[in-house]
């Protein structure tokens, strides 16, 4: 199950200092409009994966993303409007590889 962030300030958030998460817990950050997203790992203190999803629910690609304090920029490699951010390791545990379909349970938007 993931949070769901769809405000600026919520995105801003993330997971910053969280110390944990559960196995199959994450967040869901989305965005108004599709584009070249960038995200980093300020003050987040957990080891993530980062899947960026193109305005259809395709899978774009994925990032695998250390703790480092904000140094490292991770992107989307073509226009996408969600990030789904999970344990280090989900992705490649649930065989998921770009053109994997996001379902979301309800229509959602952004602010």
């Amino acid at each position: 199950m993931a949070e769901l962030a769809a405000t600026p300030e919520q995105r801003r958030q993330g997971l910053m200092g969280r110390s944990e998460l559960g196995p199959d817990q994450g967040m869901l950050l989305l965005f108004p409009a599709p584009d070249m997203l960038k995200i980093w790992m300020l003050n987040t203190n957990i080891p993530l994966d980062a899947g960026f999803f193109d305005g259809e629910g395709k899978l774009v690609n994925t990032h695998s993303m250390q703790p480092d304090g904000g140094r490292a920029i991770y992107t989307s490699l073509r226009p996408a409007i969600y990030v789904l951010e999970m344990n280090l390791g989900w992705y490649e545990r649930h065989a998921l590889l770009p053109g994997a379909r996001l379902q979301l349970p309800f229509p959602i938007s952004a602010k």
